[in-house]
């Protein structure tokens, strides 16, 4: 095996310019495929983050209290025994937080807007809501402080939604929300700070004090949207969410059916629903922003295809010149079928060249992949267009290089690659001894 190792590199030597453009070929599509796999990976990471910071946990107790049959009013009451149950009974669970839910209008002296919003208890919000960046305040006597909202009469917009109602921080706004009761009730606040866009799903979140949300629903003190748990361990979301559903079914509560969708896509199934009272819905991250999920399949989609047509344009390089060292050395073949050298043993040796040189390509590319997926991410590039900040979520390019993103491109570029050698390895293989040396 060593001599054939042997062959096949000094093949590959003496073939230098030939080789030299080849392995820069595949370094430059291992590296464009590595980006797009990391930006790929980069974009899901950000919408794991914001998704779980802005609208959702990993796992969360969520549900539907009705209080007639044609009803839906997405709330949890008596909903202290629950977060008593998943701060005793979830191990894996790393922060575990309450919101309210709430749907209304924030209106201004110039504009308003129909916003989802969510009662928060900044008490619990550090770890959550403080991931998230706060615009400056133009305005030295009124300081952006997103922990103003454990005020009552407080709220706390994004840029998007104060860029609309023309509003800066310490600007009063009136919160309008019709209850569940067909009222309408309303509340002025101060805007405390305003958060920087983090793409689409900065269109459907605002923060209020959760006080001052259930005081506009006119709701009890022990109701709230949803119990958010985040775990220590994302691997551990299926197990934890099995157990859950187990657990709380034991425990007499009533649970909605799996169902992959946010929870405002779920209004119309269940007021058609002929039941009253409370439903408890066990939810992930995942259903929670599967609205979103299609921005991630269009990315990889668009990789996969962009990949597989460089590596066919590669490969095709790679087969033609492969063709023409056949043809070169065919009084070598020839010779070396006449002294004994099988026909299995011709076709190792072609295919060793094309595996030497795609593997070390490959791996250089990588190399080089991750040192510019490091530069990039250091350098924080910004996103200035606004559809592409909507798009990709986020307000930097973000790129998530690791081991997975290596081992794909790794495989799949050398296997694909050393595939492509077979055709012109099987025809050197084929050569008669005879009709080869009498080619030269």
């Amino acid at each position: 095996m060593k001599v054939y190792f042997l062959i096949a590199y000094r093949n590959i030597l003496q073939r230098r310019v030939r080789s030299l453009m080849l392995a820069i070929a595949i370094i430059a599509v291992s590296v464009i495929f590595s980006l797009l796999l990391a930006l790929v990976q980069g974009v899901q990471d950000t919408l794991i983050g914001n998704g779980t910071a802005l609208m959702t946990g990993h796992v969360n107790i969520a549900g539907f209290y009705k209080i007639s049959q044609s009803s839906a009013n997405p709330m949890v009451t008596k909903f202290p025994a629950l977060l008593e149950y998943a701060k005793t009974n979830i191990p894996e669970a790393d922060i575990i937080i309450d919101r309210v839910k709430a749907y209304g209008k924030v209106i201004s002296e110039t504009d308003s807007a129909m916003i989802p919003m969510w009662g928060v208890n900044m008490e619990q919000e550090d770890k959550v809501l403080g991931r998230l960046d706060i615009e400056p305040s133009t305005d030295p006597k009124n300081p952006a402080d997103l922990k103003r909202l454990k005020e009552s009469g407080t709220i706390a917009l994004f840029a998007v939604h104060a860029k609309k109602l023309k509003v800066g921080v310490g600007d009063m706004v009136t919160v309008s929300v019709p209850t569940y009761r067909n009222m309408t009730n309303t509340k002025d606040v101060k805007v405390v700070a305003i958060l920087k866009d983090v793409g689409m799903m900065s269109q459907f979140n605002a923060y209020l004090n959760a006080g001052d949300v259930r005081t506009l629903y006119q709701n009890k003190p022990d109701s709230t949207g949803q119990i958010m748990i985040y775990l220590k361990d994302l691997s551990k979301l299926p197990v934890v969410e099995a157990r859950m559903r187990k657990d709380l079914s034991e425990k007499g509560y009533s649970l909605m059916d799996k169902d992959s969708a946010p929870f405002w896509m779920k209004f119309d199934r269940v007021a058609g629903e002929s039941w009253t009272g409370q439903r408890i819905d066990i939810t992930t991250w995942e259903d929670e922003t599967s609205f979103l999920k299609w921005i991630v399949a269009l990315l990889s989609a668009l990789t996969f295809v962009l990949t597989i047509v460089l590596s066919i344009i590669i490969v095709m390089g790679l087969v033609n010149a492969l063709w023409m060292s056949v043809k070169e050395r065919t009084t070598e073949i020839g010779t070396l079928r006449a002294i004994g050298m099988q026909r299995t043993k011709v076709l190792w040796m072609f295919v060793l060249e094309s595996l030497i040189l795609s593997v070390t390509s490959t791996a250089a590319g990588l190399i080089f992949a991750a040192i510019v997926c490091q530069a990039l991410n250091a350098a924080a590039i910004p996103i200035t267009d606004e559809a592409f900040k909507m798009f990709l979520m986020t307000n930097d390019l973000s790129f998530t290089f690791g081991f997975t993103q290596a081992m794909i491109t790794f495989f799949s570029l050398v296997v694909f690659f050393t595939l492509g050698s077979l055709v012109p390895a099987l025809s050197a293989a084929k050569l008669s001894p005879i009709v080869a040396i009498n080619q030269s």
